[in-house]
C-alpha cells in the first residue's frame, strides 16, 4: 500500500465504544465518526471511507439495514464493511455475509486483532481495486484492438472497390448516428441493448467485407453491371455471412460475430421480400440489417460515382421515404427522416470523421 493514510468511518451509537475505538485506531487511521445509521449516510455525502466499521444493533436504524442501503448504492458499494457485535451465534454471522460484509468484529474490542483483521481487509479491497483496473485497462486495449482490425480490413476492401471507395466508412459514420437516436427510443429498447450497440458499430465498417472475394473486373467495373455480373457482385452477401459464420464458433466474442454475420448477409434483403440473398422480409430481417439497409443506401445515392452525379441530402431522403413498407421498414424511415439534420451534417463532416477514425488502407496502384 501506498503511505496515504487511510479513512475508517466509525458507525456506533455508543459513545463508550467510540472512545474504546478512537484509542486503538487515530494513531494509524483518519477517523470519522457517527452514532446512528442516518448520521452515517450524512457523512458518506463528503466522504467515501476505505473501510467502514458498523454495529450491527442501533435504533431507527440497524446495522443490516444500513448495509442493504450501502450494497444498493453504486458510489458505496465497494467500501468493505466490518460488523461489531456481540452477538456471535453462526445466524448473524451468515446474514451479514450473505448481505455482503467482509468481517465480523466482537465486542469488547482486543485490540491487536482488531487492528489487523482492519488492515486486512483494507489491503484486500485495494488488491481487488488495483486488479479490476488493471482488467478495465486490459479490456479497453482489446476493444482498441477490436477497432483497428475492423477499420483496417475495411480499408482494405476499399482498396480493392475503385468505383464505391469510402462507402464503408460513410456507412459506418451514418449507422453510428442513426443507432446512436433508436437506442434512446423506449421502442427499441430491448432490441438495442448497450453491448449489442457496441458491436454493431463496431462491426458496421464490415458489412460488405465479402466484396474482397469478388473479381476486379466486376468489383472495379466504372459502369452499370451486367444481369451475370450483378449477379456474381450479389454473391458478397452470401460470403460475409459465411466469414462471421465460420468465426462465430472460433472467436470468444461471439456476439461480435453473429451482429456482424447479420448485418453482412442481410443488409441487401427489403422489408417487401424482394431483396437477396434470401428474400426475408419484414422483421425476418434482423433488425441491425434493416438499420445498415437504410444508411447503405443513403451513402450510395449521396456519392459520386462514375456512372452517377450525388444525389442531395434532400433528394435522398425522399427517396428513402419513397422505400418506406416496400425496401425499407418503415418505422425506421420514419426515425431517419425524423434525424435527417443529424444524418445532413454527418454527410458534410465525413471527410473530417474518417480522418479522426484513422481507417488504415492500402493505395489502389498495389492492385494494379
Amino acid at each position: 500500500m501506498d503511505s496515504r493514510k487511510r479513512s475508517i468511518l466509525m458507525v456506533d451509537d455508543v459513545k463508550l465504544n467510540h472512545v474504546t475505538a478512537r484509542a486503538v485506531l487515530e494513531d494509524t487511521y483518519e477517523l470519522f465518526e457517527a452514532y446512528s445509521g442516518a448520521e452515517a449516510l450524512e457523512v458518506l455525502k463528503n466522504v467515501i471511507p476505505d473501510l467502514i466499521l458498523l454495529d450491527v444493533i442501533m435504533p431507527e436504524m440497524n446495522g443490516m439495514e444500513l448495509v442493504q442501503i450501502l450494497k444498493n448504492t453504486p458510489a458505496y458499494r465497494n467500501i468493505p464493511v466490518i460488523f461489531l457485535t456481540a452477538d456471535t451465534s453462526a445466524e448473524a454471522e451468515v446474514e451479514g455475509f450473505n448481505l455482503g460484509i467482509a468481517d465480523y468484529i466482537t465486542k469488547p474490542f482486543v485490540a491487536p486483532v482488531m487492528k489487523k483483521r482492519i488492515e486486512n481487509q483494507i489491503a484486500l479491497a485495494e488488491y481487488e481495486k488495483d486488479l479490476e483496473a488493471k482488467v478495465e485497462q486490459k479490456v479497453a486495449e482489446m476493444e482498441q484492438m477490436y477497432d483497428l482490425i475492423t477499420v483496417s480490413f475495411a480499408g482494405l476492401v476499399e482498396s480493392r472497390d475503385g468505383v464505391t471507395g469510402g462507402h464503408l466508412k460513410n456507412t459506418s459514420i451514418y449507422f453510428s448516428a442513426f443507432i446512436g437516436h433508436l437506442k434512446t427510443l423506449p421502442r427499441y429498447r430491448a432490441e438495442l441493448p448497450p453491448s449489442l450497440v457496441k458491436k454493431a458499430c463496431r462491426s458496421a465498417p464490415l458489412h460488405d467485407i465479402g466484396k474482397i472475394a469478388i473479381k476486379d473486373a466486376v468489383l472495379q467495373k466504372p459502369a452499370s453491371l451486367s444481369e451475370d455480373e450483378f449477379s456474381m457482385m450479389k454473391m458478397h452477401a452470401v460470403i460475409g455471412g459465411d466469414i462471421f459464420d465460420y468465426l462465430k464458433d472460433r472467436i470468444p466474442d461471439k456476439e461480435f460475430a453473429e451482429v456482424a454475420g447479420q448485418m453482412a448477409k442481410y443488409h441487401h434483403e427489403r422489408w417487401d421480400g424482394s431483396g437477396y440473398p434470401e428474400g426475408k422480409k419484414g422483421v425476418e430481417i434482423p433488425f441491425v440489417a434493416r438499420v445498415m439497409s437504410i444508411v447503405d443506401v443513403y451513402d450510395a445515392l449521396t456519392s459520386k460515382r462514375p456512372y452517377k452525379e450525388p444525389f442531395s441530402h434532400e433528394d435522398t431522403m425522399e427517396l428513402i421515404r419513397k422505400g418506406s413498407g416496400t425496401q425499407f421498414d418503415p418505422e425506421l424511415v420514419e426515425q431517419f427522416v425524423r434525424i435527417g439534420n443529424v444524418i445532413k451534417e454527418c454527410l458534410f463532416s465525413k471527410g473530417q470523421m474518417i480522418e479522426e477514425k484513422q481507417y488504415y488502407s492500402v493505395k489502389s496502384d498495389l492492385f494494379d
